[in-house]
Formats: C-alpha cells, structure tokens, sequence
C-alpha cells in the first residue's frame, strides 16, 4: 500500500511529463500503469482524490481507458 506522500509524488511526476510533452511512448500503456501502479496500491480513503487526477491525465492524453475492463496488465 502507497502513503499519500508517494501517491502525490507519483502522479505530481506524470502530470508534468503530459504537461511537458515528454516522450511516454504508448500512452494507454502510459495510462494503464498509473492505475496499477497508483490506483490499486491506494489505500481506499485516498482513492476518489487518485481517480480524479488519473481520469484528468487520461483526458489531457486523449485516452479513453476503463480500469479493468478486460485490459491485460503491462
């Protein structure tokens, strides 16, 4: 399980590479693995502030992705 500290790390680094415009190369791959590896180790009272902020980076990519909705893990 993630602490707060870490979850606002990780998705503070994938907001700034979208901002940016970094080289994420797939970016439903990109998308995917934040929510493995953000959303899924969130502890619950903190996982309604996690959806928000990956729901906002898929719309900046233009990603339509549907948490396990039959995707395979990457």
């Amino acid at each position: 399980m993630l602490c707060q500290e870490r979850i606002d790390a990780r998705l503070t680094d994938a907001e700034n590479l979208v901002r940016a415009g970094a080289d994420i190369g797939d970016p439903h791959v990109f998308v995917r693995s934040l929510w493995v590896q953000v959303y899924d180790c969130a502890p619950m009272h903190l996982r309604s502030a996690v959806l928000r902020r990956l729901h906002a980076i898929s719309r900046q990519l233009g990603v339509h992705y549907v948490h396990g909705d039959g995707d395979p893990a990457p």
